[in-house]
């Protein structure tokens, strides 16, 4: 399996990210690009070890924020009712 941008010639991939906070779209950034960005589903399989890890690697930074990671975890991959392997 490959990565969306990579197997579309536009090189788009399958979602779209805008901030809202400042209308920026940065659907059009490409890779190494300043506003690069991956789209995790909480329904993917694999979410779940994705999201323990940030925390993990957030934690002594800001346990707070890291708290709130892992409360997205317990809804992730297995643990998700909607879990399937990524698309």
């Amino acid at each position: 399996m490959k990565l969306d941008r990579n197997i579309n010639p536009s090189g788009r991939g399958k979602y779209a990210l805008r901030n809202e906070r400042t209308g920026l779209d940065v659907t059009d950034c490409g890779p190494g690009e300043e506003h690069e960005f991956f789209v995790l589903m909480m329904k993917d399989r694999h979410a779940q070890a994705a999201l323990d890890a940030y925390a993990d690697s957030i934690g002594k930074m800001d346990p707070e924020f890291a708290a709130e990671v892992r409360d997205l975890a317990d809804r992730a991959g297995e643990r998700s009712l909607f879990c399937g392997d990524p698309t």
